[in-house]
């Protein structure tokens, strides 16, 4: 979810891509390490800026990703698709191989900095906010709003069910020191100590859960 949007502009991929050109309005990267666990930015680039960034860290060598990255700065948002209509074929083929996957997005400021953690997943999404809370983040593992369990959303199109990460953007902005938290190259952003310590809490969750119980 977009801190912004509302409702989007295309009800569909394909709606989408048919008045938009890869590489121009959007590229996609994916990355096949036969992972059982695959890591999604589904709006990523400048629709919900920085979740490209996190997406590949916690991708790190390990799992595989799925990163869809909006290009343009103006309205950026008409490339929003929201996660229960949210297909493509590159990322079917990495969850048809997976066992869990894992969603990171960008919502409203909901008057605090509380993650929102959702999906299908409960055990993961219990780990997962014991190690958030640990190194210091703020975290509402049952949210009011972006629940992530529709068994359509994106994140639950695999056998043992997703989790949703929904950062608020205050908080996002804060894990860089740069001022943009996405770039055509990379080359200008800074992350933080904020952003290290969330890409570790949540890696030293699924390192583990990948070796132990998913593969």
């Amino acid at each position: 979810m977009s801190p912004t949007t509302g409702k989007d502009k295309y009800p569909s991929m394909a709606m989408m891509q048919a008045e938009h050109k890869e590489g121009t309005s959007y590229r996609i990267r994916t990355i096949d390490r036969k992972s059982p666990i695959t890591i999604i930015s589904p709006h990523g680039g400048f629709i919900e800026p920085g979740t490209s960034a996190l997406g590949l860290a916690i991708a790190g060598t390990q799992f595989n990703l799925f990163d869809f990255q909006g290009l343009v700065t103006t309205n950026p948002l008409d490339l929003h698709i929201t996660s229960t209509r949210f297909r493509h074929r590159k990322l079917s083929a990495l969850l048809a191989q997976s066992q869990v996957a894992i969603s990171v997005h960008c919502m409203f400021d909901e008057g605090d900095e509380s993650i929102y953690i959702g999906g299908l997943n409960r055990p993961l999404k219990e780990r997962l906010a014991r190690s958030l809370e640990k190194v210091g983040f703020s975290v509402n593992a049952d949210p009011p709003v972006y629940k992530g369990i529709n068994l359509t959303n994106v994140t639950n199109q695999v056998p043992l069910g997703g989790v949703q990460l929904e950062l608020p953007a205050k908080l996002l902005r804060s894990m860089f020191e740069s001022p943009l938290q996405f770039s055509l190259d990379n080359e200008t952003i800074t992350t933080g100590l904020r952003f290290k310590k969330f890409k570790n809490a949540v890696r030293g969750v699924l390192l583990p859960y990948s070796a132990r119980e998913v593969a």
